[in-house]
């Protein structure tokens, strides 16, 4: 399958975590992918619980070097596998898939999968990522969470999780493909392309108002650019802003 190495297991609390201590005991190598059938406390963004049936979705975390990568580049990283998830999902769906900065995917206004990548960093660069990927596959509802979907929720037809692994895969190796040979030009540009609600008036809630403004782009650090009705541009930090919708 490419140039990973598939292990698979049955269940595990977080494949991030399973990775992390595989890689702190010095058992890592370049390019191990760690899929989970049943993952039972997976994280997202900020700590908050990924919420997955057993069997239903798919769920996995992969390590990756990336000795020549700078920190001030790492959003690259983030541009390179929010896309490879989406081609890969567009390879079995036609519904329409947004990025919803700075990593969740989107169809409508429903959260389809997210990412979860966490580096380690040696100096000015990236001597490695864990990088958590969760992608609602054949789930038919999601308890508590109104907001949540899956591809068998959109389209009503059953995928084989299997296959689905393995084209995100594909995509993966063909962007990180791109990130080992500085072909990154265009990785931020494709990537703005694809963010949920760009050029359109959307309502926000940063630590001191809501308020109206435009999703402009992204910084080359990952900043959300907004432009706010007075016309001026802000730059946002991960974690600083909520879209409202």
């Amino acid at each position: 399958m490419c140039n990973f190495n598939l292990i698979k297991l049955d269940a595990t609390a977080s494949s991030n975590d399973w990775l992390k201590d595989r890689f702190l005991s010095g058992d890592c190598l370049d390019g191990d992918v760690v899929w989970v059938r049943n993952q039972t406390k997976g994280r997202g963004q900020r700590n908050k619980l990924w919420q997955t049936e057993p069997m239903k979705n798919l769920t996995f975390s992969l390590f990756k070097l990336f000795p020549q990568l700078k920190v001030k580049n790492s959003f690259l990283i983030n541009c390179a596998v929010t896309l490879s998830v989406v081609e890969a999902l567009n390879q079995f769906t036609e519904i329409d898939l947004k990025i919803k900065w700075p990593n969740d995917i989107l169809s409508g206004k429903n959260k389809i999968g997210g990412v979860l990548i966490e580096n380690m960093i040696k100096g000015d660069y990236i001597n490695a990522s864990i990088i958590g990927i969760g992608v609602n596959i054949n789930q038919g509802r999601f308890e508590g969470l109104p907001n949540a979907s899956s591809l068998f929720m959109k389209t009503g037809c059953k995928k084989e999780i299997g296959d689905v692994l393995k084209k995100v895969l594909k995509f993966l190796e063909l962007y990180f493909n791109k990130l080992s040979n500085y072909d990154t030009s265009g990785l931020k540009a494709q990537y703005e392309t694809l963010i949920f609600q760009k050029g359109k008036s959307s309502t926000f809630r940063d630590n001191k108002e809501i308020f109206q403004g435009i999703i402009k782009g992204v910084t080359n650090s990952g900043l959300l650019m907004i432009q706010r009705n007075s016309g001026k541009v802000f730059n946002y930090p991960h974690g600083t802003i909520e879209m409202i919708f």
